[in-house]
This record gives structure tokens, sequence and C-alpha cells, in this order.
């Protein structure tokens, strides 16, 4: 009989790209990990701009869908998402946080 086992089943870790001295934005976000390593969902994640103006919060839900808003103008847009998307792909790809 197994008594009072515990099992990690998820983890969450705070990641940013402050270590990182070529960004041209800063991010961070709370991303979820499985007890695997994959990454489940990325939450309360901000983007801003060197001189600390937020541009956009964003999350990647369980499902996979990535929810933006935009405090940004129209024209800056696009720089900021490449930034969240590209940040999503290096979280994934174990390359932000390093050893969280």
């Amino acid at each position: 009989m197994i008594k009072n086992k515990v099992q990690v089943v998820a983890a969450t870790y705070q990641v940013n790209n402050d270590h990182d001295e070529t960004k041209t934005h800063r991010i961070s976000a709370s991303v979820r990990m499985s007890a695997s390593g994959t990454v489940e969902a990325v939450d309360n994640g901000v983007v801003s701009g060197l001189d600390g103006r937020q541009l956009a919060s964003f999350n990647l839900n369980l499902g996979g869908n990535l929810n933006v808003n935009f405090m940004t103008t129209t024209a800056e847009q696009a720089t900021t998402l490449n930034v969240i998307n590209d940040f999503i792909a290096a979280v994934k790809a174990g390359e932000e946080g390093g050893d969280a």
C-alpha cells in the first residue's frame, strides 16, 4: 500500500527576457509546464517598450488560442505580435528562462 505519495503534475514559472542584452522589447509571462516539460499555457503576459510603456498583454490558453490586448497604435501592433510569437516559440523551445 502506498501512502502519501506526491507527484508533480504541473508547475508554473515566471519567465522574462531580462537577460537578453539585444532585446528590443521587455516581455514576461507566467508559463505553466506539464510534468513532462511541455508548455500547457502562458498567462499574464506583458510586452513593454524599453522605455517602460506597456504595448500589450497576452495569454495562450490550453487550447492553443492566443489572446492579445493591444495598448499601442495600429502601426506598432504587427511588431508587438511578432515579439509575442517569438517569445512563445522560445519558451516552447526551452530558450527562455533557462534553469527556471
